[in-house]
């Protein structure tokens, strides 16, 4: 990446996002047409792998928006970069607005073990770490007032439950963003996050 200029605010992840409440909100309102209860057991069979891999690559994003503001708070910690096009800057934005996704996301997560339990009559495979993760990225969002005044890369707060970075592990994180970004895989991201968390 050329960061003679700056850095971007997005390295490139929003072409691979998804909208998680509307794709989810989706997926129910089809097995809520079922009426029998045995036709929406089948269903939710056949759309769970996909709500898996939906909070997957949700969870992935919001790992990758931690690994790249890690990387580039701590590259150049010492000679600060101005953050290019970052649509946030100045702006008044709703606090409900800018955490719905994030909310939804971290909610979700509890309904869909109930609905395991529920329908499949089995525990959901959902990685502790995941949980984790949304919760450090939505204090991140919060602690930064939403990036609204993220000019420069000095103005970027971390969590304290993100690690100090090493010059090494700081150029692992690029090399698996810039990988991941080449295959649209956010889930290779959790390579990283070893890194940070």
């Amino acid at each position: 990446m050329d960061f003679s200029k700056g850095v971007l605010f997005d390295p490139g992840y929003s072409r691979y996002t998804l909208p998680f409440a509307q794709n989810i909100d989706a997926a129910y309102n089809v097995l809520f047409s079922m009426k029998a209860l045995h036709q929406r057991k089948f269903k939710f069979r056949m759309v769970y792998p996909q709500l898996l891999k939906l909070l997957e690559h949700t969870v992935s994003f919001y790992l990758g928006c931690l690994l790249w503001a890690a990387y580039i708070r701590n590259k150049f910690d010492s000679d600060p970069k101005d953050i290019l096009d970052n649509d946030y800057l100045d702006k008044t934005v709703n606090e409900e607005q800018m955490l719905f996704e994030v909310n939804y996301a971290i909610s979700y997560i509890e309904k869909l073990k109930k609905d395991c339990r529920y329908y499949l009559g089995k525990s959901c495979n959902i990685p502790e770490d995941w949980a984790v993760v949304m919760d450090v990225y939505k204090e991140f969002l919060t602690m930064n007032n939403y990036l609204t005044q993220a000019r420069k890369t000095s103005d970027i707060l971390l969590p304290q439950r993100i690690k100090k970075v090493s010059s090494d592990d700081l150029e692992s994180i690029l090399s698996f963003i810039e990988d991941v970004l080449k295959t649209g895989e956010l889930k290779d991201l959790f390579k990283a996050k070893k890194y940070i968390l």
